[in-house]
Parts: C-alpha cells; structure tokens; sequence
C-alpha cells in the first residue's frame, strides 16, 4: 500500500522523519554556555516515555507511513500531550522538525476521529462559540466596554485569551496604544482567529478563519492589525498580505526608542526585582516569530521602566514550556500545573518580586497555577498600566526620555 496516501500530511515530512539520529538532545539536552537547561517540558513533567519525545514523534510517524499496526488511541495519547512549544526544533542539531510533525499526527488523527474528548469539546467550542472556553460569545468584547475608539488607522484583536481569560490586559493594550498617539479601532464582529483549531491539526479551518479576519481588517482601510496572543499572531501573520501586523509592545517601544512616548511613574511602587516568562509562540524559531526580539524589547521597555529583570534559566530562545498551550491544560491539567509552577519557582528562587509574559495565554495559565503567597504574575500591558502613565511630552523636570527618569522608591 503507499502510505503517502493514506497518511498525507505526515507523508510531507519523509525527508526528514529518515534524517532523525536519535541523538537526545530534543529529550533533556543541558549545555549551560549556550542557555539551555533541559527541552521538554512534556518529558520533564507528565511522562519519561520515550513516546512523548520528539524523536518517539518522528519514530512514530515513520511506523505509521511503513503501515505498522499502531493503536491510534495511544497514537492520540501521546500525540496530544505535546504543548507544541517548539523547543526540541531550537535544540535539534540538524534542524529536524518534530512540532510540525506533531502537528501533522493531530491532522491525521483528527480526521480519523481519534482526538480526545476534552480537545473535542474545544474544536466544538471554536466553532460554536467563537473561543476555546465555551464562553458566550457575547462577551468577547466585554473588555472595552466604556472605551471608545481613536481611529481607524490601526485595529485591534486581542485574541480569545485576552478577551475572555484576562480581560484587563486587552483593555490596557487599547488604552496604551490609544495614548500613545494610535488612531485605534475594534470591530463589534470581532471572532477568533482559528489558531485553537490549528493547534489540534484543523489547519485548513484555523487558515481560513485567519484569512477572513485579515480581510476585513484590510478591507476597512486599516494598515495595522495588533494582537496579544502568540498563536493568534502566528495565524494573522500567515494570513495578512496588505497589514503590518503587530504586538502593541513592539509600538510602545518604538515609540520610546523614538522619544516620541514617555511613561510617567504612578504613585504605587514599582517592584524593583521583576521575572520575565518568554512566550514559546513568540520567541521560538519554530513559530516564526523570534526575529521580531519579543524577548529583548520586553526586558528593554522593563528595564527603562526602572525595573531590575531577572535571568536565571534558559535562554529565551531555549526555555522550557510553562504548559499553556497545546492542549496541555485542558487534557493534562495536573501536568500543566505542574509546568507553570516549575517556570515560576526559579523566577521566585531567584529574588523576583513580580513576573510578567507578553502573551496572555500565558499569564492566565501562570496565574490559575501561582500559590496566593507567590510573587504576582501580570500581563506585560497591565504592569506598565498599573505603574505608570503615558505622556507624549517628556515628564516634568526630565531632560531626556528615560521612562525610568522619576520612579519612585521601590518596594525591596
């Protein structure tokens, strides 16, 4: 029988499923000169097996494409218990792929109807509700009630995570941007964007979604696209041909680069000692976002705030999942638990006083995870919000447009 036919997705990544040497270093490679501390988060804390490996991935697919008789019920197990963050295609020596063949698996899965219940009650979830939490609809632009817009210039979609699992940041994101001279709109018809359905191997349906958001954006006469979400901002990326699509951090620290933005310092004070959690979507190679330099312009921008950024770990490029994505949390919750508690602990070894992530995502899953006596964990957008206030002009009694120029005492 030929395989490629019958396993198409996977059947694309021959070339390299025959390259795989099975040399560890996508299971638990360390080599500290280079910041890596450990790859896999999935291996680390939910299961040893080989099977849930990046080289048990690409051992599986190559069974798969020889017609082994492999159960796809633990085909499904292991498969959907990846969080995809990418961090074994940063580490593989000879540049192999095993997330996109992950992904690929789930493709194949999907199609056969083997995917877990608690997945398949996210894809309904996207496709009934128009976000992976089943919640109502309605409530997707919740976030801005009471603000009005600026423009039309530029639009933002925070992304499902933001609009229903941290609200605040979305609502911080409009507010910095707006303040900050962007003529800034949202549409009423705002809907996800198909990266949940993406990550369970729907890429056609997560494609066409992306495509149709991008469209109307663009058709509006808007030139910019801002999103929160890592993922969402890998779907629009792919998607957008005429739109600049963006961070709204990338903006403010343009803006401070250029002088043209200044960041007064609030009353409250300011947590001296502050944790970064890197986004594996927006720092990883694999997902095309990491020349953009998330991780540089958030410790930039914290850095001119006045804050002392803490580094212990990895490197951002290589550092180990917190279990956000994936799926991880909705079918592994205690796995996931564990992850985030992991990323925070060494942040909160270190002497940090706060932690921050650019993705939402990231930080809901952080904080449903954080113990209450913990250092609290904010969304980029809501730390500089609830610190500071944006003034186009330099602030009093400054001679130069250093945000940190002005800051308080701070808490130690």
């Amino acid at each position: 029988m030929d395989q490629s036919r019958e396993w198409q997705a996977l059947a694309t990544h021959v070339g390299g499923l025959y390259h795989c040497a099975s040399c560890n270093y996508c299971v638990d490679m360390v080599w500290r000169e280079q910041g890596i501390a450990g790859v896999c988060a999935t291996v680390r804390d939910h299961s040893r097996s080989t099977a849930y490996t990046g080289k048990g991935y690409m051992a599986t697919a190559r069974a798969l494409l020889e017609d082994a008789p492999l159960p796809l019920e633990a085909v499904a197990q292991s498969a959907w218990a990846c969080t995809t963050c990418g961090n074994c295609e940063a580490v593989c020596p000879i540049d192999l792929q095993p997330m996109q063949v992950v992904k690929a698996l789930r493709g194949e899965l999907l199609q056969r109807g083997a995917i877990p219940p608690a997945l398949a009650a996210v894809h309904e979830s996207v496709t009934r509700h128009e976000n992976p939490y089943q919640a109502p609809r309605e409530a997707r632009g919740d976030w801005a009630l009471q603000l009005e817009p600026s423009g039309g210039e530029a639009v933002l979609l925070p992304g499902c995570d933001a609009c229903h699992q941290l609200p605040g940041e979305a609502r911080a994101a409009a507010q910095l941007l707006m303040q900050a001279g962007e003529a800034l709109a949202w549409p009423e018809g705002d809907f996800c964007c198909g990266a949940p359905l993406a990550m369970l191997g729907d890429n056609e349906a997560g494609a066409a979604r992306a495509a149709e958001l991008t469209e109307a954006v663009a058709h509006s006469g808007a030139r910019r696209l801002y999103s929160l979400g890592g993922p969402c901002l890998e779907q629009f990326a792919a998607a957008a041909t005429d739109l600049e699509v963006l961070h709204p951090l990338q903006a403010l620290q343009a803006r401070l680069d250029a002088g043209a933005l200044h960041l007064v310092p609030k009353r409250a004070a300011l947590p001296q000692r502050v944790g970064c959690v890197d986004a594996c979507h927006l720092c990883k190679p694999a997902h095309g976002l990491a020349d953009r330099g998330f991780d540089v312009a958030m410790r930039g921008l914290l850095q001119a705030l006045g804050c002392e950024v803490v580094e212990p770990g990895a490197a951002p490029r290589y550092a180990v999942c917190c279990g956000a994505a994936g799926g991880m949390p909705q079918l592994h919750p205690e796995s996931a638990t564990r992850m985030a508690l992991n990323r925070l602990g060494v942040l909160e070894q270190a002497g940090a006083q706060a932690i921050v992530s650019a993705d939402p995502l990231c930080v809901a899953h952080l904080q449903a995870a954080q113990r209450p006596e913990a250092p609290p964990v904010y969304g980029l957008l809501e730390f500089v919000a609830a610190y500071f206030e944006v003034s186009t002009a330099p602030a009093a009694g400054s001679q130069d447009a250093d945000a940190g120029a002005g800051a308080p005492e701070h808490d130690t």
